[in-house]
């Protein structure tokens, strides 16, 4: 049981109560509930380098509270750990037109030119951290640094696009990869006033030089660098979808050459399916990327974690609290079974619970041993400060327009799952943000009932009959119309898609087709790939022909019966 809350609940603490922004970068309440799910833990250790994640799944998150040193890695070595945080816009769209034309090679990989922008922009920031802790550069690491001045400014690659260089690089000159040298060249432009082609500087680097030298420096002061680097993954449309794989192929590849360097680790953030769509041929395999990576992944327990540190926040923050709440745990309660499968386990008879008991008051330790709890601790407190605000049972209404009633942790725990069938916290918090409204609205019509008191069990009973199912019934009319905005390139066919659908939610690609009139099987299949990444589509088979391709709508895209959506009713 709960203790020490308030004896009763406002219309002003109603209109104050805030579960937080979708936007990792907007939200007030990250901070005050961050939830070390163990992929999260498994990542602060520090020997996992790629984190992948739906969209949703909390990754600029855990960028932002590692920038802003609110979750800290473990530190390596002893040494203190420098943060050099990367969320540069790098123009994705115009990198084929202002910099691959400015690469000239031997070879005819043109994956080799994006790792050479990739290597210049992450030296760069090495350099320009280690100055901004005012130490003292060695006589090579000025002269790197007065190179890649005359390359880069404040302004970052931008400045570098603009630029008249013609640039020797080496690079790679190892025994795992091999590189040929790299030459930059520009055509003499016009910016502002024309430039003669004598005015052209060259400039030779020796990048790998450069980066042992400043691993040797890092050492010597005891420093670790981490460079961590988000927002790879915010386009997807079909004309820059080779470019960005691409950039991302060279980006492993740098990450895999920095493994020789003993103080310095590039770790980036990027969704799941884009992962899954690179090639790992030119760094020996996926089996070298795959010991490195980490799921994002929200168990229903971390889901329940999630909701309880936000309802805790807000009363904190809305009640003002002169006392910390007080917790009551039952320990036998921690003993009970609450998944939902165990109808299916054999149930101990009278002599065998008379047995149990004997062996819990006179071998405790043993009793530890063979009967571990059900319910961890942590998830007992997390559901009791969930049901003081929300209720044990609710309703929504599913695909064929009838009422269900479902206990409140299934149903947070598979109302909320994209394509892959994981639990997303920013559509929670999306859903809470409709509840808290909904709820307010009622209570503004109806101050007579006003305020809410607390019960003798120590519950708000807040949250009447209907006002889920509401409210959820809301959340999938715009979750679908959020989701179309993603991406204006599919935004029409999409809602076109929606309307035709009607009560269906399996289908093939060639109907898909049919449904939001595509005229040719690369525009479908491009289609299709984007639905897949952004979870508005789960593959139900393993067909390689695009028109044998079948896909379902997880259950929070489907249409209810009856209130299928129309053309005008898209706002």
């Amino acid at each position: 049981m709960i203790k020490n809350l308030p004896k009763e609940i406002s219309i002003n603490d109603l209109q104050n109560f805030n579960f937080g922004d979708i936007e990792a970068n907007n939200d007030d309440l990250l901070v005050d509930s961050i939830c070390r799910t163990s992929s999260i833990i498994e990542f602060l250790k520090g020997k996992k380098n790629v984190v992948l994640g739906e969209k949703g799944t909390g990754k600029t998150a855990i960028y932002r509270l590692l920038k802003e040193e609110k979750l800290r890695f473990k530190p390596k070595n002893g040494f203190e750990n420098l943060i050099i945080p990367i969320a540069d816009n790098f123009q994705y769209k115009n990198i084929k037109d202002k910099v691959l034309k400015l690469v000239n090679t031997d070879s005819e990989e043109e994956s080799f030119k994006y790792q050479v922008v990739w290597e210049l922009f992450i030296f760069f920031k090495i350099v320009k951290k280690i100055q901004s802790k005012n130490l003292q550069l060695t006589p090579l690491l000025k002269e790197a640094n007065q190179l890649l001045d005359n390359i880069f400014s404040s302004s970052g690659i931008d400045s570098f696009l603009k630029n008249k260089k013609t640039l020797g690089i080496k690079l790679y000159d190892t025994p795992s990869s091999i590189m040929p040298d790299f030459y930059f060249t520009n055509e003499p432009t016009v910016q502002g006033r024309e430039i003669k082609e004598s005015a052209v500087e060259k400039l030779e680097i020796d990048l790998d030089s450069y980066k042992s030298e400043i691993n040797s420096f890092l050492k010597s002061k005891e420093l670790n660098v981490i460079i961590i680097i988000d927002r790879l993954d915010e386009f997807v449309s079909q004309s820059v979808m080779e470019t960005q794989l691409k950039l991302l192929q060279a980006l492993v590849s740098v990450e895999r050459e920095y493994e020789s360097l003993s103080n310095i680790e590039i770790k980036f953030f990027l969704r799941d399916d884009l992962f899954k769509q690179l090639s790992f041929d030119n760094i020996g395999g996926y089996d070298k990327v795959i010991s490195k990576k980490v799921d994002l992944s929200w168990s229903a327990e971390n889901i329940r974690e999630f909701i309880a540190k936000r309802i805790f926040a807000n009363y904190k923050h809305v009640f003002r609290l002169s006392a910390p709440l007080q917790v009551y745990v039952d320990t036998e309660s921690l003993e009970i079974d609450t998944s939902m499968d165990n109808q299916g386990k054999d149930k101990l008879s009278l002599w065998g619970k008379f047995q149990k008991r004997l062996l819990k008051k006179f071998n405790p330790d043993e009793y530890k041993q063979k009967f571990p709890r059900k319910t961890n601790l942590d998830d007992n407190i997390n559901k009791q400060l969930i049901t003081t605000l929300f209720p044990d049972h609710v309703c929504f209404k599913s695909e064929d327009g009838k009422v269900e009633t479902k206990s409140l942790f299934d149903f947070f725990a598979n109302n909320f799952n994209l394509g892959t069938n994981n639990s997303i916290p920013r559509l929670i918090l999306l859903f809470l943000e409709k509840l808290i409204s909904v709820t307010t609205d009622y209570y503004m019509k109806n101050s007579d009932e006003l305020p809410i008191k607390l019960t003798d069990e120590n519950r708000y009973e807040i949250i009447r009959e209907g006002f889920f199912e509401k409210a959820y019934e809301d959340f999938k009319k715009d979750i679908y119309i959020n989701f179309s905005k993603l991406n204006p390139e599919f935004e029409s066919k999409m809602l076109l898609f929606k309307d035709k659908i009607g009560n269906r939610y399996s289908f093939r690609a060639k109907e898909i087709k049919n449904f939001a009139n595509f005229s040719d099987d690369n525009e479908l299949f491009h289609f299709c790939n984007y639905m897949l990444h952004i979870g508005v589509f789960e593959r139900t088979n393993s067909s390689t022909t695009i028109e044998n391709m079948k896909f379902e709508l997880p259950f929070i895209f489907r249409n209810i019966k009856n209130e299928m959506p129309t053309r005008g009713n898209k706002a």
